[in-house]
């Protein structure tokens, strides 16, 4: 963004023109939406719109990181407001879930969230919203359950944001009877990744 709102009447035009923006992306490839549609849609003058952003690239950009903050800021009240699982496991699947409702009930967080990538089209290659993600997480998860074993927590992280990031995207694009067994299998890889971390290890069996 070129500058951020100071006032309540900026804050409104600039959330107008990321909702419309985010409602495009529901009907249009990337390449479709201009600037003079978002405003249109938006409800703004092409001054305003230029007063905050310089292209419509940036309006994407801050719209995915829009999406992150306010995914993480659910999941974040989720362990703040101890209702969280008492399993990392079980904690886990609700943070999946609350990732899934978003893609269904938050505008544009289907075609913009946690990838850097939308549609070939680099966002930012300073900002790397996978890393961002995966500090945030781990830190949630290691803070309530603890780190054990020997793999390396971060990468661990960021290799599940990706992973997960790949396999919902998928299973947007498959029929509704195979969405259930990509989901399924994305949970079932993201259980054995993070487990290298946070699962506890075995007591050994006293034998007699």
């Amino acid at each position: 963004m070129r500058r951020q709102p100071v006032q309540q009447r900026g804050a409104a035009t600039v959330s107008a023109i990321l909702d419309a923006c985010a409602g495009l992306l529901n009907e249009y490839d990337y390449d479709d939406i201009t600037t003079a549609r978002i405003v249109d849609v938006a409800g703004v003058p092409i001054g305003s719109f230029y007063q905050y952003f310089p292209d419509k690239r940036s309006v994407v950009h801050t719209l995915a990181l829009r999406g992150m903050e306010t995914y993480l800021r659910e999941v974040e009240e989720l362990f703040t407001a101890d209702l969280i699982a008492d399993t990392w496991r079980e904690a886990m699947t609700q943070v999946v879930a609350v990732y899934m409702r978003m893609l269904h009930e938050l505008p544009g967080f289907g075609r913009v969230r946690f990838s850097d990538m939308l549609d070939s089209h680099r966002l930012d290659s300073s900002v790397d919203q996978y890393e961002l993600m995966a500090e945030r997480l781990a830190e949630m998860f290691v803070n309530r359950f603890g780190a054990h074993g020997d793999a390396p927590v971060m990468l661990t992280f960021r290799i599940a944001v990706q992973t997960a990031d790949a396999l919902f995207k998928l299973a947007e694009r498959v029929g509704e009877d195979d969405r259930a067994y990509v989901v399924g299998t994305a949970n079932e890889l993201l259980a054995g990744m993070l487990g290298s971390v946070l699962e506890r290890p075995q007591d050994p069996v006293q034998r007699p």
